[in-house]
């Protein structure tokens, strides 16, 4: 009997640091996540869209690739850069393919509000990777190296 009720409480204090321990593993998957959805420092972007749900971002790196960054929960596309085209004077694609990965991109010029920061961005974004589709907000890219992603 002495036995178990020596058992019992470091059961339940072993329990509580496990839980403790999924939450800390969770915040810091959760802040990896958020992380996705800034622009990488000194590329040549040219666009940069971004959206939640899962978080997912897309760099159109000039005369180099298109790259989705999923977060961890997909796997990231890369596929080679394509010139833009225009359906009209607010609506720019990029369509590029390579093997077995697939991106296409629409980019609106129309404000578009984030549902997590409440800011509002000048693009809207559509985008279809392989069978996926998403959708968020966008802005133009920084210059720099490429070297970095």
């Amino acid at each position: 009997m002495r036995l178990l009720l020596f058992i019992i409480p470091v059961m339940l204090i072993a329990a509580c640091n496990n839980s403790s321990d999924k939450k800390a593993e969770t915040k810091d998957t959760a802040k990896q996540e958020i992380q996705v959805t800034q622009p990488p420092a000194g590329t040549d972007t040219l666009f940069y869209g971004f959206g939640g749900n899962p978080f997912w971002a897309v760099y159109v790196i000039n005369n180099n690739k298109i790259f989705f960054v999923s977060g961890g929960e997909l796997p990231d596309v890369e596929v080679p850069y394509v010139a833009s085209t225009t359906t009209d004077s607010n609506t720019t694609n990029y369509s590029s393919i390579t093997g077995k990965d697939t991106i296409n991109l629409t980019i609106v010029k129309k404000d578009c509000t984030t549902m997590m920061s409440k800011e509002i961005h000048p693009y809207q974004v559509t985008l279809k990777v392989n069978k996926g589709k998403y959708t968020g907000c966008g802005i133009m890219g920084v210059k720099g190296s490429v070297s970095d992603l």
